[in-house]
Parts: C-alpha cells; sequence; structure tokens
C-alpha cells in the first residue's frame, strides 16, 4: 500500500477510537475540563489509562473485531462480599419476613460477670436489639445462698430468677437438652410471642448447674444454642446476636445471608 493510503487509514482508525473514546467518557463521567476539539479528545484518549489498557487485550484481534473491542465499555467492577451484606435472595428473605408486636425482651442470666471487655461487647449487640423493640438484660448472682449442694445451688438460684419474671411472660430457657431451633425459627418464636399477647418474652440462661425446678416448670419453651458446652458469657453473647437477626429476619432486612 501507498504511504499515502497507509497515513488515511491510520487517520480513520485514530478517529475512530477517539469517538469510541468519547462516547465511553459521556456515559461514565462529564467531559473533562479543557478538553473540547476531537484532537484534544485524540491526545487524552493515547495518553489515558483506559486508553492504553484497553489497546493491550485486543492488539490480537482483526481489525473489525479489534474496533468493537474498543468501542466496548469496561465491565462494572464486581461487588465485594462485606460483613453482614446482603447475600440472600430478596424473595427468600421477604418470605421470612412478616409483621409482628415489638413485645418486650427481657435476658435473666445467672453468672458472676462477664468483665468489661465482655460486657461492652453485649452492650454492642443489646444497643441493637433495642432499635426493634424495649430490651432489658438482669443478672442473677451465682450461689446466692453459698450452698454446698448443687441442688441447693439450683433451687437458690431458681428463686432469684423467679423474681424477675411476671405472669404474663413468654418464657424460653436455654437448655442443653432443649430443641434446636434455625434462625428463621427463633424470628419465628419472637413474633409469636409478641402476637400472642405476651407481656415480654423473657430468655433465661442458667448457672453451671442448669435451672432450678420452679424456673423449669415456667418455661414455655427450651432451646439449645449448641450441642457444644459453652461458657455462659458466650452464651451470653451468642443470644443476644441472634435475637438481633431474629429482628432483622421479621422486617425484612439484609443483615442476615
Amino acid at each position: 500500500a501507498s504511504p499515502m493510503r497507509t497515513s488515511a487509514s491510520a487517520t480513520m482508525c485514530a478517529r475512530a477510537a477517539a469517538r469510541a473514546f468519547a462516547s465511553t467518557l459521556r456515559q461514565t463521567t462529564a467531559r473533562p475540563a479543557g478538553v473540547s476539539s476531537s484532537v484534544s479528545w485524540r491526545a487524552a484518549w493515547s495518553s489515558s489509562a483506559l486508553g492504553k489498557s484497553s489497546r493491550r487485550p485486543c492488539s490480537h484481534l482483526r481489525s473489525d473485531r479489534r474496533r468493537a473491542c474498543l468501542s466496548s465499555p469496561p465491565p462494572p467492577p464486581a461487588r465485594a462480599m462485606a460483613t453482614g451484606g446482603n447475600n440472600m435472595e430478596t424473595d427468600r428473605r421477604r418470605a421470612h419476613a412478616r409483621a409482628a408486636r415489638a413485645v418486650p425482651l427481657k435476658l435473666v442470666i445467672v453468672s458472676k460477670g462477664g468483665g468489661k471487655a465482655m460486657d461492652a461487647a453485649c452492650k454492642e449487640w443489646s444497643d441493637k436489639i433495642k432499635r426493634y423493640a424495649p430490651f432489658s438484660e438482669t443478672t442473677v448472682k451465682t450461689n446466692p445462698k453459698n450452698a454446698k449442694s448443687p441442688k441447693a445451688q439450683l433451687e437458690a438460684e431458681g428463686e432469684r430468677v423467679m423474681k424477675h419474671l411476671e405472669k404474663n411472660d413468654f418464657v424460653v430457657l436455654m437448655d442443653e437438652r432443649g430443641e434446636t431451633l434455625t434462625s428463621e425459627q427463633l424470628a419465628t418464636l419472637v413474633a409469636d410471642a409478641g402476637d400472642g399477647g405476651s407481656s415480654a418474652c423473657a430468655f433465661v440462661v442458667g448457672g453451671p448447674f442448669g435451672h432450678g425446678d420452679a424456673v423449669i416448670k415456667r418455661a414455655n419453651r427450651k432451646i439449645k444454642l449448641s450441642s457444644m458446652v459453652m461458657n455462659h458469657q458466650v452464651a451470653r453473647l451468642v443470644l443476644l446476636e441472634q435475637i438481633y437477626r431474629a429482628w432483622t429476619i421479621l422486617r425484612g432486612e439484609p443483615y442476615h445471608h
């Protein structure tokens, strides 16, 4: 081919590339200040990172396919998954959402105390729960009467726990022999407690030997958080997170996935 024809062909390719570059920028951002003419657009295209990155992967293609590659806008970046992000299908999330009365929630735990670090972590979750319903937490001292036998200790702890339970409370015991629930089923339990007219939904975590007879008889449900044995403060933290999760499920929010 003659030098004149080659030069004309190169000019046409440059103009096509400039038009593609201008079209891509119009779709993604405003025209940069100071770039107005087609010549300036070609210069910007040649020196831009977009132009350089677009030419490299297309260099092995034929001229017609190379032009199509250069004119195609880059694919959108993949969405990064964050903790608690929405990775649950919308229809599935809506399937578990339901209107529920914001029944007051209680946590009664028999414990010596968790320390500042554990209390701070638990407070974070309890504050989140309060976005959806009133929430209170009560700690009953382990072995309040310094009894020597486990049975006497259980009864003493049970007496203290019963003082924090009202007649119309829906009482849920954490028990290693209780039923296993999914997070969705726990959400249903909380909603049913509110819709059933209960004055509150009370979750009770017993002491090292479990629950006293009076507390066991008072319970409406018995559930377990795990088949493994947990430290009472760990169980407290896990339970608070699950109560918060239950409310996000009822509201159809994307925390649960």
